[in-house]
């Protein structure tokens, strides 16, 4: 048998040493991942006024190690916040990047997208825009991460079109908070359909931004 030399032995340590470390850090992100699930559980159950007290018991652990794991209220937040904003991005990107779609369908189709959301998940949304966690001065996280996609697009077709992209960003907060606020309301009151809905919020931003473009509806479909 060949003696194992003194570089192989540090190769060898060294190797195990970092197994373990990625061993560690699995667990880790997997008991993170057990925790966020809790919490989504009770936010679910509670909206806004879920309590790190109830996450706790959910999850069958005392606070110090919900702490432990993601530093303190406002991180748990921020990772139930990232969750959620990740998954909406991605429906309301698939009907932004639509090929089939002129831009007034798109705008419809986003809106849309962000409709069925707040729709299947009134409470989880609440929660996320409610102001009792972390800053109170802070624009919630959900908000920043949508009207960051819907300013760019925006901007690329103001870009498009040869006209100032500097309105895109406020207009973006302004279009998203009145979805928001008017989805929020028709959830409480369903006086009309979701299509309904989508349809009069269409109007109301595709009408707006093709005043500003100086083209018509016509125009803007083809």
């Amino acid at each position: 048998m060949t003696r194992e030399t003194a570089v192989e032995r540090r190769s060898r340590r060294l190797a195990e040493r970092e197994s373990e470390r990625a061993k560690r850090q699995a667990g880790r992100s997997a008991k993170r991942e057990q925790l966020l699930e809790a919490a989504i559980r009770v936010v679910r159950r509670e909206g806004p006024g879920a309590s790190m007290d109830d996450i706790a018991r959910e999850a069958g652990i005392t606070k110090p190690i919900i702490y432990r794991a993601f530093g303190d209220r406002e991180g748990l937040t921020s990772a139930v916040a990232d969750h959620f904003a990740d998954e909406l991005a991605k429906a309301l990107v698939e009907q932004m990047v639509r090929e089939d779609t002129n831009y007034r369908e798109s705008v419809g189709l986003t809106i849309d997208a962000y409709l069925a959301f707040i729709e299947r998940d009134p409470k989880i949304v609440r929660f996320l825009i409610s102001r009792d966690f972390g800053d109170p001065s802070a624009t919630p996280r959900l908000i920043q991460k949508i009207c960051a996609l819907v300013a760019q697009s925006i901007g690329e077709e103001l870009h498009r079109n040869g006209l100032d992209t500097g309105v895109a960003e406020p207009w973006a907060y302004a279009i998203v908070g009145a979805v928001h606020l008017a989805g929020d309301r028709w959830l409480e009151n369903k006086t009309m359909t979701r299509a309904r809905l989508v349809e009069y919020l269409t109007a109301l931003v595709w009408d707006g931004m093709n005043a500003f473009r100086g083209i018509t509806a016509e125009e803007g479909a083809k």
